[in-house]
């Protein structure tokens, strides 16, 4: 027997419908917001220095998330139809890589603007790797809505999840022997580990060599890996753009970026005082 929606995907209050999706999301965002506080906290930074930075750039990544959305799948779901559609975010419809970029550029704006004398990319580093906890988080959005979900596989490779999430995976399309690779658990776990990596594992590996920076260019560099890892596991129905490529060419984009960076971060902090000492030196 094929369960179907066999959780409720909101509730009412005064008769507003809330969405768990929304809930999952902000949840994230608020726990990313804690770790990032805490982290600068720990190095001298007040309780409330990153206050200011969240309520602007939280919100700005949910509009790029939905900007991104919309312009990947323009074709698919919004030519020809209501250009109001554009703006339903509450039917669905967010891209975390437009959510990251818009988000990160509009705290580098605060940052600079609010947060004079706070060195950037140390900044960014106590904050972008709480990104990934946030997407661990507001990934269980899916499981709720039964979307965004995986290759229809044999329940027998999955038998060591709870029967909840089994249950919840098995979609439509599914048998009573099969069901859907629950993308956001893989997704969830990975980001946890990614989260680890860049808080903890680098810069306890690079040392004295580790550079401000690295940890928010690093997260580039593995959000790129985990989607070249969740790729093959994707539903396609759920694949975003024109093309069956697209996702890939994204994920290379991201990992491309991040080695630039942070190579020449390292090339620019290594060469930048030899010239400024030989230009004083004149």
């Amino acid at each position: 027997m094929i369960i179907k929606n066999a959780y409720p995907q909101g509730f009412n209050i005064f008769g507003l419908h809330i969405q768990f999706y929304a809930i999952f999301i902000l949840c994230g965002a608020l726990l990313a917001f804690f770790l990032a506080s805490y982290r600068a906290h720990k190095d001298g930074y007040s309780w409330d220095f990153f206050e200011t930075i969240f309520f602007t750039a939280f919100p700005s990544g949910i509009i790029g998330a939905r900007i991104w959305y919309v312009i990947a799948e323009w074709n698919k779901e919004f030519a020809g139809g209501d250009f109001l559609d554009v703006f339903k975010i509450w039917k669905g419809g967010l891209a975390i890589q437009g959510g990251v970029i818009a988000g990160i550029l509009v705290g580098c704006f605060v940052i600079v603007r609010y947060r004079r004398g706070a060195p950037l990319l140390r900044v960014l580093d106590y904050a972008v790797p709480t990104i990934f906890i946030a997407q661990a988080i507001g990934r269980w959005g899916n499981f709720m809505n039964q979307e965004v979900y995986g290759q229809i596989v044999p329940i027998a490779s999955w038998n060591f999840l709870p029967d909840f999430i089994i249950k919840q995976m098995q979609v439509s399309g599914t048998t009573s022997t099969t069901m859907a690779v629950p993308l956001y658990l893989v997704e969830g776990l990975l980001n946890i580990g990614n989260y680890y990596i860049l808080a903890h594992a680098i810069p306890d590996v690079l040392g004295k060599h580790y550079k401000d920076g690295d940890s928010t260019f690093a997260y580039f560099i593995l959000y790129g890996i985990t989607r070249l890892f969740m790729e093959p596991l994707r539903n396609p129905i759920y694949q975003m753009g024109n093309s069956n490529n697209a996702s890939w060419r994204m994920a290379v984009a991201f990992i491309v970026v991040g080695v630039v960076a942070i190579i020449a971060n390292h090339l620019v902090r290594y060469f930048y005082p030899k010239y400024k000492n030989k230009e004083n030196a004149k």
